[in-house]
C-alpha cells in the first residue's frame, strides 16, 4: 500500500473530480491486485477468539482452576471474585477501610500493575502502527485523519479501565497479544524497507502525468482502463473563454458608419446605444489620419 502512494498522488494531482479520483484509485487496486481492507481480516479474526479466552477465563476462574500465581500476580483468577460473577471493579472500589482497599495494599498493588503497563504497551503499539501523514491528502481528509488521531488517544486508556474487570489472565493475554503485534510489524516494516515490493502495473500508470505526451497507445490503453486521458470540463471552459471574447473597436460619433445609422429613419437606436456611442474616446492623431488617408485614396 505504502508503494502504491506515488501513484494515488498523481490521480488526486490529475483528477479534481472525487468520482473520478475514487474510480481511479480502485483500479489502481485492481491493477496492483491488492485489497487495502485486506490488513482488517486478522483484526476482525481476533474477535471471536478474544470473546472465546474471555468465557474460557471465566469459567475455569469459576470453577478454581486459575488460583496459581504468574510472576508477580498472586492469582490469575483474581483481583475478580466469585460474588460479581468475576467481572467489575468491586475489588477496587467498595469495602475500604484506614485509606486502604478491601484486599490490603500489598495485595491490591500488584493486581494494578498490569493495567498501567498494559496502557503504556498500547500507547506504544499505536504510535508504532500509526501511518505517517500523507502530504497528497486534501485539508479536509487531514482533519477527519487529526479527528482520529485524537479519538485513539483514549483507547489505551479505555483498555486499561477494562482490564481492571477481569481476571488477570486475560490482562496477560492483551499485554502478550500487543508484544506480539508491535514485534511482528517492525519485523515486517525492517524486511519491506530492506526489500521494496515490486508492483507491476500497466504502463499508462507511469505515463498518466504525462498529459498531452503520451502516446496513442498509452491514451487508448488508459482511455479502456476507464481513465481520462484529455482535458476536463475545466480545462475546456477556461480555454474557451479565450476564444470566444472577439476584441472589436467601439464605434464613434464622427465615424461613417455612425453616421449611416443616424441617416436611416427606418431604425429606432436606443438611448443607452447613444450614451455609450458618445462616450467612446477619440480616434489617436495616427488612426485618424490613417482613416483620412484610406477615405480620401482612391480606389482602381
Amino acid at each position: 500500500m505504502k508503494a502504491l502512494k506515488p501513484y494515488q498522488k498523481k490521480i488526486k494531482e490529475k483528477y479534481s473530480d472525487k468520482d473520478m479520483q475514487n474510480r481511479a484509485i480502485s483500479k489502481l487496486y485492481q491493477d496492483a491486485e491488492q485489497n487495502p481492507l485486506g490488513g482488517c481480516i486478522t483484526s476482525f479474526a481476533q474477535i471471536p477468539i478474544f470473546l472465546g479466552l474471555y468465557r474460557s477465563v471465566t469459567r475455569l476462574a469459576a470453577e478454581g482452576r486459575l488460583n496459581e500465581p504468574f510472576l508477580w500476580i498472586p492469582s490469575l483468577e483474581g483481583p475478580v471474585s466469585p460474588e460479581n460473577n468475576y467481572r467489575g471493579m468491586q475489588w477496587l472500589t467498595e469495602g475500604w477501610v484506614n485509606g486502604a482497599p478491601s484486599m490490603g495494599w500489598e495485595a491490591t498493588l500488584p493486581f494494578l500493575i498490569m493495567p498501567v503497563i498494559l496502557v503504556l504497551m498500547q500507547s506504544f503499539t499505536m504510535s508504532v502502527l500509526q501511518q505517517p501523514e500523507d502530504e497528497s491528502a486534501t485539508e479536509e481528509e487531514k482533519e477527519q485523519l487529526k479527528s482520529t488521531k485524537t479519538i485513539l488517544k483514549f483507547l489505551p486508556l479505555m483498555i486499561g479501565f477494562f482490564s481492571l474487570q477481569v481476571p488477570a489472565g486475560l490482562t496477560i493475554y492483551w499485554f502478550t497479544s500487543n508484544l506480539f503485534t508491535v514485534s511482528q510489524s517492525l519485523i515486517i516494516r525492517g524486511y519491506y524497507a530492506a526489500n521494496p515490493p515490486k508492483i507491476e502495473l500497466p504502463d499508462y500508470w507511469d505515463a498518466l502525468d504525462k498529459g498531452d505526451q503520451m502516446t496513442a497507445d498509452e491514451k487508448r490503453e488508459a482511455a479502456m482502463a476507464g481513465l481520462s486521458t484529455g482535458p476536463s470540463f475545466g480545462e475546456l471552459l477556461e480555454e474557451a473563454k479565450f476564444h470566444y471574447i472577439v476584441k472589436r473597436e467601439p464605434l464613434r460619433a464622427g465615424s461613417e458608419a455612425w453616421i449611416r445609422v443616424e441617416s436611416s429613419g427606418r431604425r429606432i437606436i436606443p438611448d443607452e446605444m447613444k450614451a455609450w456611442v458618445e462616450a467612446a474616446p477619440a480616434p489617436a492623431p495616427e488612426a485618424a489620419s490613417m482613416e483620412a488617408q484610406n477615405e480620401t485614396t482612391p480606389v482602381a
